[in-house]
């Protein structure tokens, strides 16, 4: 799998341990927040078209947010999908390393050196589908963890066995800091 980071790495990195989101974590979270956020369009277009006083609204055209909403949907759901291909996590020698991208491959990365928290977030999705997954966010000085699950830049997120990745990763990172500071 270190060829799948070989464009980003310096001539002295190696890469550790690869990380892969688990698949139904990420889609059965992707459906939810989609389904939340067109809820209240398709709620308020169908209370719209039925309450309609002004007009003579046939039934018919409540099918219309519904029809847009499955159709969002699936544009989603193949969205997802592509992202799901590209989306790869690692930490090197010397820095964690995020793969994504839907139209073309994106690297994000932070310094071991930099690192300053490492959180666990595991949320009620999470303990819903019993994968044992979550999401271990790294933050820094220059990017920090503000609420622990949400705003941070450099997240493994929908991983399985989190708390194991968590102490791995740190244990890691206190390594690498040890054998700098010598």
């Amino acid at each position: 799998m270190e060829e799948l980071f070989s464009k980003v790495l310096d001539d002295d990195e190696k890469i550790v341990k690869v990380y892969k989101p688990n698949k139904t974590k990420l889609f059965v979270s992707t459906f939810v927040s989609y389904t939340i956020a067109m809820a209240f369009f398709v709620i308020v277009s169908i209370i719209g078209i039925l309450f309609d006083s002004e007009t003579d609204a046939n039934p018919i055209w409540v099918l219309v947010p519904i029809g847009i909403y499955v159709a969002v949907m699936l544009v989603v759901f193949a969205l997802t999908h592509i992202y799901y291909k590209n989306v790869y996590f690692a930490y090197s020698n010397k820095r964690i390393i995020i793969r994504t991208g839907i139209f073309g491959v994106d690297y994000k990365s932070l310094d071991m050196s930099m690192i300053g928290v490492v959180d666990v977030y595991v949320s009620l999705i999470d303990k819903v589908i019993k994968k044992n997954t979550g999401s271990v966010t790294f933050g820094s000085a220059a990017s920090p963890v503000v609420d622990g699950k949400y705003s941070a830049a450099y997240k493994f997120g929908h991983i399985e066995m989190p708390y194991e990745t968590c102490k791995e990763i740190k244990s890691y990172i206190a390594e690498y800091k040890k054998s700098i500071s010598k």
